[in-house]
């Protein structure tokens, strides 16, 4: 019977794995390159595309000023003022690079900011630093705080500006991987794509301009602009980081790519060596050896929308425009749901869903039209009390047919809407809304997959061979001994298999299952044990 019971659990996590949506982007050979490290990153998803040790230790030298932006921001007013100080100017690591804008002089937070991202100006990262929290400890301390937030466990910093173990600085480190990421959440903040996509900056406060220390923007190393566009980021030098460019790219679909590199011989080098890997990867996506995802940049990062972005951003579903922005407000058509809702809910080749796009491809969807989306996929039914009660407080039902009203319902009382503004019928689904749908839509297929079940002997699953202990033998011919073998019934969902994702709820639930089963075993062999003792008692009785 255990064995039964593990040749189950075997054919189950066996036809799950079938079910589980493939993946991320193809990988590709990375070219080997004269660096300590590089990696192409795709920024839609934050999946490594291909590189060359993405995960060895590296300084980040100079695109460390990225962190200090995205925590100045954070933490900051960025239409405030900020007056230098004397000591902060004239106080920055000797050997980089300072600017000179001088002390006492009041600047917007937005010069500081585009001053140290554009020309790497030392005393301009401080000065922003001290201003937003009081001194350069109190900003470094916020820059490792959000590098735990951000789950990078490769990096840190001791000092705004990127100085390293050359000056002293013995815990700025970091990895090529984990710098690509800090730029791809860099990259979703528009002051700072902004900022690094500027070839030189003027701020009003004092006569001086900065110049961008980006050689693609500057028109210092050729690239074909035909086929992408380099928008950013961030240079950077020491030592013992070598020459050092993240650089941010993008094509004429809104495809970014993030390369981040470090450590090559010369800046000619370096940048030439970007140019030839951008052109490898566009190329191989062009080919379709490669998978990029669409930007997105408002909303990969965000707050209230990143993780769950991030959860389905690698089976590329999301809609997204050529400006790099997913537009959360735009209403979404039917078919970026089509395509959405048939690769996160795995009903791609859904018959009824595919219905559901070539009636209207580029119509909107009202509540009413996504609750008969949801019916035709999988029905349920309402009594017309309990619709006209679940209704009761909707607006604009009066012209729905009975048929819309129930499957209205249904979603309504299923908890599919992502908020109280769906009951009102005629609301049209947005692209921002229509994620947390698809995002709650997989639960629901598994609640409806499990109370639509049909039982299935055992003999009728596959065959695993499984090898047996010692052990295990003699507990089965002992149960057969004592009779208690029967055959074990195991439910299979008698909907499309295909339509169900191996989620953790999923698997939750399937473990509650089995476990009720055990119980139910246990207390049957207990019962059938005691009423076996108990006839031998009345045996015996009557014996005597």
């Amino acid at each position: 019977m255990k064995n039964q019971r593990r040749n189950i659990l075997f054919v189950l996590c066996f036809l799950m794995s079938l079910m589980i949506p493939i993946q991320g982007a193809a990988k590709v050979k990375a070219p080997k390159k004269p660096c300590h490290a590089y990696v192409v990153m795709d920024a839609g998803s934050g999946q490594v595309l291909f590189g060359q040790d993405y995960d060895k230790k590296i300084y980040p030298a100079s695109t460390a000023k990225l962190m200090t932006a995205i925590v100045c921001l954070e933490n900051g007013d960025y239409n405030s003022k900020i007056k230098t100080q004397y000591d902060v100017v004239y106080g920055t690591t000797p050997g980089t690079y300072s600017i000179g804008i001088g002390a006492g002089v009041t600047y917007t937070f937005k010069d500081l900011m585009f001053m140290s991202l554009i020309s790497s100006s030392a005393d301009a990262t401080d000065s922003l630093a001290v201003g937003v929290f009081g001194s350069k400890d109190a900003c470094v301390k916020a820059m490792n705080e959000k590098c735990l937030e951000l789950g990078l466990t490769g990096t840190c910093f001791d000092n705004p500006v990127g100085s390293d173990i050359g000056a002293g600085y013995n815990n700025t480190y970091a990895t090529a991987r984990e710098m690509a990421l800090i730029t791809r959440y860099a990259m979703s903040k528009p002051q700072i794509r902004e900022a690094v996509r500027k070839s030189s900056y003027s701020p009003a406060a004092k006569d001086i301009t900065c110049t961008t220390t980006n050689w693609f923007i500057r028109g210092l190393q050729w690239y074909d602009e035909d086929k992408y566009k380099v928008i950013g980021t961030k240079s950077g030098t020491t030592n013992a980081a070598g020459n050092v460019f993240i650089a941010t790219a993008m094509d004429k679909k809104g495809h970014e790519v993030i390369c981040a590199y470090f450590g090559n011989v010369s800046k000619e080098s370096t940048f030439s060596n970007i140019r030839k890997l951008f052109d490898y990867t566009f190329t191989k996506y062009k080919s379709g050896k490669l998978t990029l995802t669409p930007s997105n940049y408002d909303v990969r990062c965000s707050k209230s929308m990143g993780k769950l972005y991030d959860k389905y951003a690698s089976l590329n579903v999301y809609p997204g425009e050529k400006d790099g922005k997913f537009y959360t407000n735009k209403a979404i058509t039917r078919k970026e749901l089509g395509k959405m809702v048939g690769g996160i809910d795995e009903l791609k080749d859904s018959y009824s869903l595919k219905n559901f796009v070539s009636d209207n491809p580029r119509g909107t969807i009202t509540a009413a039209c996504l609750a008969t989306m949801i019916q035709e996929l999988y029905p349920s039914h309402l009594s017309s009390e309990k619709t006209d009660e679940i209704l009761a407080d909707c607006t604009n039902t009066e012209n729905l047919t009975p048929e819309e009203k129930e499957a209205y319902a249904v979603a309504l009382q299923e908890g599919l809407y992502p908020n109280d503004s769906y009951k009102n019928a005629s609301q049209i689904l947005t692209r921002k809304d229509a994620l947390f749908f698809a995002d709650s839509f997989r639960n629901y297929q598994m609640r409806y997959d499990m109370t639509h079940f049909v039982k299935i002997p055992l003999s009728q699953l596959p065959e695993l061979e499984v090898e047996k202990s010692q052990e295990a033998i003699q507990e089965d011919q002992a149960e057969e001994d004592t009779g208690s073998l029967v055959e074990e019934m195991v439910t299979i969902k008698s909907v499309c298999p295909a339509t169900t994702i191996c989620n953790e709820e999923w698997m939750n639930t399937l473990e509650q299952y089995h476990q009720q089963k055990e119980q139910e075993r246990v207390e049957n062999a207990a019962r059938k044990a005691e009423e076996q003792a108990a006839e031998e008692r009345t045996t015996e009785g009557g014996q005597n």
